[in-house]
């Protein structure tokens, strides 16, 4: 008979069961820190480079310091930021032919628990929106993406000069205002249909979980599919590091990152009365399969009727903080990999479920280390527990942190981020694929733990998504990383093998989702399992307990647990995907590069199960994702430099995988495209040779600046 041998098997055997010091860990985080911590927290708002934002940036140190992590410290960063004038509130009233005021929007949210008497129920607004006061007909644009647009255009539609309504869902509230701007729009309103997170789904808040009707949906409109991190690089730290903005980001001006029209975000309270006066075309004659929750006939205008409305946000270079904690490995610097592990703590408002139930369980975490410390553990590699501020903003704090410390990162074999860590309690991983089989193992030992507090709805592994495409990964469901979350540099600019994991509702959304209702009352009465309050806190000890077990693998295992067959696979998947679109390509090429790639991939099976171990072996199966980085970047965003998963141009969260393949072929560009496919290859065939061991490129000195 012959034994095949796979690195999953592999990955296997090294992790048959529970560890002494995972045991230890495990028997740490709970329910009642976890939701002591997420008290103290979500007890202000914490916006980012407020002062109460530094308040809660110096609660975490001082917590990690407590619970006896080594090194902590505040790493401050200058970055461009605008909040709302709170002298002046925004407005909105929709005129009449007669100068008659037939509508004014209430843009306030009702009170409705214990803490959303706050004056930024008053004063909603964008991040990256400038001010303005601006008029114009109104026109229905569904979700604003550039179909969207092109149906209207085929019916005779135009929204130059206009005032477009956009509702929220299928691409980032960013991508929706670029798109209106750069087809001559005034202005863009941006709103919650009940369908998408409001009564469509059940009782809404406070009296069920879903979206009510004064609920807005704050957050920034920066072109995150573009460039991520401060639209400015603000801080002298990049003049002093011979960095700018062109030189990353390919543009001239912060201008160009971020609107130039005004934009403001409605609850689907205000958004009705303007959509019952549009008139025009029926919505469903306009849009594909289009659908809606309100009681109205939906239209496309333009109306009759005159929208105005006015903004005052002013902009500013602030200062933002990030906690930087690390407890050092025990090899040298030479050969340390470090680990990372990530969540972001800045909040629109109190932010209870998006993101600190993922700072309490990141807490919880550098509590559990803490333990293993204390008994005299240190772990192989170092581990950083990362507490970033700005990201609500457009990932600012691990942006900055990670260009203007490359040192730090350049050997870091993985990042591991949870930002809305809990809002529901069934579980869903994205991640490179090369980490899957990691997770898998992770979990199937969780499942057979009594003491495992995050028992989820949808097991045994969760929902498991490729990093690279947004789609189900493999036999278990694995998804892709796309932009939207702290990961974005580490993956998407430095090539770093990435997760990201959380608990969630089966709707994939929750109905207070950037709104003053994001509170400590919803998260402990809803948060968590159906029907159990205050089970959200238990399933962030849980999250914690997982977070840890991904940690302590990849930190002291003597082999690197990365399963670059699976790579491989779906390596193949991408470009099928490509090719069954029917394209006129040449792939020859690409294709011969993944047979290479595959066949490197067995190879280091192989190796590993006949025993070789060392550091030479473990660069190669982290730093080969590094060798998928092109120089040049994506076309049209160099900052995004990944060619095998990008956040779609006009997504702006969701990914796409061989990016600069699909996105010329989306354009139309066949010669693009073809171009694009040839570079895939060619950094195919070159991460094939280092994973092999023929080309002797160190995995961490590689391609362009960045490596």
């Amino acid at each position: 008979m012959i034994r095949v041998i796979t690195l999953a098997a592999v990955i296997a055997t090294c992790f048959a069961a529970i560890t002494h010091d995972e045991r230890t860990f495990m028997n740490v985080p709970d329910a009642e820190t976890a939701s002591k911590n997420l008290l103290f927290i979500t007890s202000v708002p914490h916006v980012a480079g407020t002062k109460e934002d530094f308040m809660m940036a110096e609660y975490v140190s001082e917590a990690l310091r407590s619970y006896g992590i080594p090194e902590v410290e505040t790493f401050e960063l200058e970055t461009l930021l605008n909040y709302p004038s709170f002298d002046e509130a925004p407005s909105l009233n929709v005129v009449g032919k007669k100068d008659e005021v037939l509508f004014t929007a209430k843009l306030s949210e009702d009170i409705a628990d214990t803490t959303s008497d706050t004056p930024f129920r008053n004063h909603t607004y964008f991040g990256y929106a400038p001010s303005g006061d601006v008029s114009g007909e109104a026109i229905f644009v569904n979700y604003g993406r550039p179909e969207d647009f092109d149906a209207l255009l085929a019916n005779g539609i135009t929204v130059k000069g206009k005032v477009v309504i956009a509702r929220y869902g299928k691409c980032f509230r960013g991508l929706k205002v670029m798109n209106a701007e750069t087809r001559g729009a005034v202005g863009v309103l941006i709103y919650s249909d009940p369908e998408d997170d409001g009564y469509a789904f059940g009782e809404t808040y406070p009296d069920g979980p879903w979206r009510s009707e004064s609920s807005v949906q704050r957050g920034s409109v920066q072109f995150n599919s573009i460039c991520a991190g401060d639209p400015m690089r603000a801080d002298p730290r990049y003049a002093e590091q011979g960095m700018s903005l062109e030189g990353l980001c390919g543009v001239s001006n912060f201008t160009d990152l971020i609107p130039k029209i005004p934009a403001l975000p409605l609850s689907y309270g205000d958004a009705k009365p303007i959509l019952e006066l549009l008139g025009g075309k029926d919505a469903k004659d306009v849009f594909s399969s289009f659908s809606g929750a309100l009681d109205i006939t939906y239209t496309t205008g333009p109306s009759a009727a005159i929208v105005n409305f006015k903004t005052n946000n002013p902009f500013a270079v602030k200062t933002i903080p990030n906690v930087i904690a690390k407890i050092p490995g025990s090899l040298s610097e030479e050969e340390d990999m470090p680990v990372l592990l990530g969540n972001h703590r800045d909040a629109w408002v109190y932010g209870a479920a998006d993101p600190n139930s993922g700072t309490a369980s990141l807490l919880e975490v550098g509590r559990g280390l803490g333990e293993l410390l204390k008994e005299g553990w240190k772990p192989k590699r170092s581990i950083y527990l990362l507490s970033w501020s700005g990201e609500e903003f457009g990932l600012l704090g691990s942006t900055g942190w990670a260009e203007l410390n490359f040192d730090k990162i350049k050997r870091s074999c993985a990042y591991i981020n949870v930002d809305t860590v809990v809002s529901g309690d069934e579980l869903t991983v994205s991640a490179t694929p090369s980490l899957a089989t990691l997770w898998r193992g992770v979990m199937e030992d969780l499942d057979a733990e009594e003491s495992f507090l995050g028992r989820f709805a949808n097991g045994p592994h969760g929902n498991v998504m490729d990093a690279n495409i947004n789609s189900p990964l493999g036999d278990a469901e694995i998804g892709t990383l796309g932009s939207g979350s702290d990961y974005t540099v580490f993956l998407d600019h430095f090539g770093i093998a990435s997760l990201d994991f959380e608990y969630s509702s089966p709707a994939g959304t929750y109905g207070v989702y950037h709104s003053i209702y994001d509170s400590y009352d919803w998260i402990n009465n809803y948060g968590g399992r159906d029907g159990e309050v205050g089970s959200s806190f238990q399933l962030m000890a849980g999250a914690a307990q997982v977070w840890g077990l991904l940690t302590l693998r990849l930190s002291d295992s003597e082999i690197l647990p990365f399963d670059q067959e699976q790579q491989a696979k779906a390596l193949r998947g991408y470009e099928q995907a490509i090719e069954e679109q029917g394209t006129e390509l040449d792939l020859s090429g690409l294709k011969s590069a993944i047979d290479d790639y595959t066949e490197a991939a067995n190879m280091i099976t192989k190796e590993i199960g006949a025993g070789k171990q060392g550091h030479e072996i473990n660069e190669r199966l982290a730093f080969v994702e590094r060798m998928f980085l092109s120089e040049e970047g994506l076309p049209g965003r160099q900052w995004m430099k990944h060619i095998l998963q990008a956040p779609g141009f006009y997504l702006g969260y969701a990914a796409e995988a061989l990016p600069g393949i699909q996105q010329a072929l989306d354009d139309g560009d066949l010669e693009q495209a073809q171009n694009q496919a040839d570079v895939a290859g060619n950094l195919i065939s070159k991460a094939a040779n280092y994973l092999a061991g023929r080309d002797e490129t160190r995995g961490d000195k590689g391609g362009g600046r960045v490596w």
